[in-house]
């Protein structure tokens, strides 16, 4: 069980949690076929190609914040280690390329998006601070924090790409978070099924990636 009382600079960790698995797997070729189809290659489309990359850095996003959270962690909560600093650094790296794949379509709305996803670090930060600490309160408001976010975050993929339902990218994105919040409460416990947890939650994101790009594909023309 690790010490948690150095977690009272916990809450200034503004990008300790932010930003996303492996590209999505190669389909089996059906052996019944006797003749070539004739379809498109949709392995090296651009549609594809924007799938995959989603996907391997929306399950980046998890992986990194998992670390850069166990980093805090074994630190115990101090956040001006080197260790530390290098683990929530290379997590904003990961959402900005993040930001910068949906601009490449978008180039508008590139900023908004990054300041979007930014905003919900806290929310996991309180999460993590409320847990450790013993104080449900807070914990408990950064749930309700980032339920919120998640309906606002739907409202504005929905804005841009209107072929998106808002309701259903708030659910990809509660998700996502209940997942995470699992994953961060076995950590915190000392439980080992934490990994399995993280790998859980890693796991979600090629189907919100698949989503969220075949909305954009379809509300961009790419093909």
């Amino acid at each position: 069980m690790r010490k948690t009382t150095a977690f009272a600079g916990l809450g200034l960790a503004a990008a300790l949690v932010l930003t996303g698995c492996s590209a999505t797997a190669e389909e089996p070729m059906d052996e019944t076929m006797t003749e070539e189809p004739a379809v498109v290659d949709t392995v090296n489309s651009d549609g594809a190609a924007l799938r995959a990359q989603l996907t391997a850095l929306l399950a980046d996003h998890v992986y990194l914040a998992g670390a850069a959270i166990d980093q805090a962690l074994a630190d115990g909560g101090d956040l001006t280690t080197a260790d530390v600093e290098a683990a929530v650094a290379t997590v904003d790296e990961n959402s900005v390329e993040i930001a910068a794949l949906v601009g490449s379509v978008y180039p508008d709305a590139e900023q908004a998006f990054l300041d979007s996803w930014r905003s919900h670090i806290p929310f996991f930060v309180n999460y993590t601070l409320g847990k450790a600490t013993g104080d449900e309160d807070l914990a408990a408001q950064a749930v309700e924090d980032l339920n919120g976010y998640a309906v606002s975050f739907g409202q504005l993929i929905n804005s841009v790409v209107p072929e998106l339902p808002a309701e259903a990218v708030q659910g990809e994105l509660e998700m996502h978070a209940v997942s995470l919040l699992a994953a961060i409460d076995a950590n915190i416990a000392g439980d080992p099924e934490y990994f399995s947890l993280l790998k859980e939650a890693a796991g979600h994101m090629p189907m919100t990636a698949t989503a969220l790009a075949g909305g954009i594909a379809a509300n961009a023309g790419i093909e």
